[in-house]
């Protein structure tokens, strides 16, 4: 199952279209890694077997998480949303992950600086974004993680089901 969440992309004719980016099957709940690589592994697996990405995804993400990191020093809690090259995407989606574990993770903005992450939205992009729209929708996921209700909620989220639908409930989606 998917929900439609309207992001304006661009393809190779410059052409503006929408698509479904937010899926169930997608969602892991207290996935049990215990740093980006094994993260970026488990998930590069599930999205290929899913029909998401390419083969190059992983090597992908991995070298854009080293050379950009993505993690955000948000209140109430440290969160990452990596991305990587539209090139290794064959579905756009994002994947959102709730890890058992909290996992060190470095700042966007000051790679030496390390967070511990528990929340994940791993994005994934066919094309890149027209004009703000990437931008818009990052602002969307950082305002949501500010906000301490909804992180709560989403820490608490008892089964996959609650947590697609707290993220589906985000102010500024659909």
């Amino acid at each position: 199952m998917s929900a439609r969440v309207t992001l304006i992309l661009i393809n190779e004719e410059y052409q503006i279209m929408t698509g479904d980016i937010v899926y169930k099957d997608l969602i892991q709940l207290d996935l049990d890694v215990r740093n980006t690589d094994e993260l970026f592994e488990v998930m590069a697996g599930r999205l290929m077997e899913l029909g998401y990405v390419t083969g190059d995804f992983l090597e992908s993400i991995k070298e854009r998480e080293k050379e950009y990191p993505t993690a955000l020093p948000i209140e109430p809690y440290a969160v990452a949303i990596p991305h990587t090259d539209p090139g290794c995407i064959k579905n756009a989606f994002i994947a959102c992950i709730r890890l058992k574990e909290p996992i060190p993770w470095r700042e966007m903005a000051a790679n030496e600086v390390v967070h511990m992450v528990r929340f994940v939205f791993l994005l994934g992009f066919k094309q890149e974004a027209v004009g703000d729209a990437h931008v818009e929708l990052l602002q969307i996921l950082v305002n949501n993680c500010q906000r301490p209700d909804f992180m709560e909620r989403l820490r608490q989220a008892a089964n996959i089901e609650a947590y697609f639908n707290l993220v589906l409930s985000m102010e500024g989606i659909g």
